[in-house]
């Protein structure tokens, strides 16, 4: 049996409550160290120690504040530990060198798509490729056409109803209330509103946003027409356009072209 039996049921219950958490294992060990190549602790997002063990005090407080860094930043991280240059609180040093990685387990990102058709299928499909937690709200003459969805919603949520958290809300509705439903999302805070539209229906939600209230920081949030100009002319090139463009915001990215130009002497 895994002596690691409790660590992983934990981790399987915080996956299942979708709470996020770091997982830090002790990798390398030279010298005297209570702490043992292979060990691990689970930590929380305050750096609180939920289960494990990776060594005393003196290791542990370092590796805490490591595990809230990276559930911060999202990045694993290594740390080089010299313990005979840490004092214990009773001034003894513990002895010995150890080398703990600390690897964050972040929640995935909450994509919505509100929409029917064809492109909503693919960007369901994509999205969840691309490991977004996606939710569709559709009709329910629509809801088997998204089978990799985490979650179909066929009841007429409005955006004040919405009780979880939505990183990035998709309108693929074409509907006449896009105006609404945009300053709805904008005002709940919602980071990313974007709304499959012609530039002439932009244009249009725009002037509707600007008379009702919607401020200028708000206005930041909205990205219509949705998507990263590549000439994109079929469904499946319009969904690859707008996952990048939330890739690139995920990811500080720039969307410019990666590509050298040679030097010709």
């Amino acid at each position: 049996m895994s002596r690691h039996k409790d660590l992983f049921q934990t981790i399987s219950r915080l996956e299942t409550d979708e709470i996020p958490y770091a997982i830090a294992s002790v990798f390398q060990v030279h010298g005297s160290s209570s702490g043992k190549v292979g060990d691990k602790a689970i930590f929380d997002e305050k750096g609180k120690r939920i289960i494990g063990y990776i060594g005393g005090g003196c290791i542990e407080n370092r590796v805490a504040a490591t595990a809230k860094e990276s559930l911060i930043d999202g990045l694993p991280k290594t740390i080089e530990i010299d313990l005979d240059s840490d004092e214990m609180g009773m001034g003894i040093p513990c002895g010995g060198y150890m080398s703990v990685i600390v690897e964050p387990q972040m929640l995935n990102k909450t994509l919505l798509i509100r929409g029917m058709g064809g492109l909503t299928e693919i960007l369901c499909e994509m999205g969840s490729m691309l490991k977004f937690k996606v939710i569709v709200q559709t009709s329910e003459e629509e809801k088997e056409r998204y089978p990799s969805a985490a979650e179909i919603i066929v009841d007429n949520l409005e955006i004040e109803d919405i009780d979880f958290p939505v990183d990035y809300f998709i309108l693929a509705t074409h509907h006449r209330n896009d105006d609404r439903v945009s300053l709805e999302a904008l005002k709940k805070g919602i980071p990313y509103v974007g709304v499959v539209a012609s530039t002439k229906k932009t244009g249009i939600i725009l002037e509707y946003l600007h008379k009702n209230g919607a401020t200028e920081k708000e206005l930041a949030h909205f990205f219509s027409p949705t998507g990263l100009e590549l000439n994109a002319k079929t469904p499946e090139q319009i969904a690859l356009s707008i996952l990048s463009e939330m890739v690139m915001l995920e990811n500080g990215g720039t969307g410019n072209q990666k590509k050298t130009t040679p030097k010709i002497d």
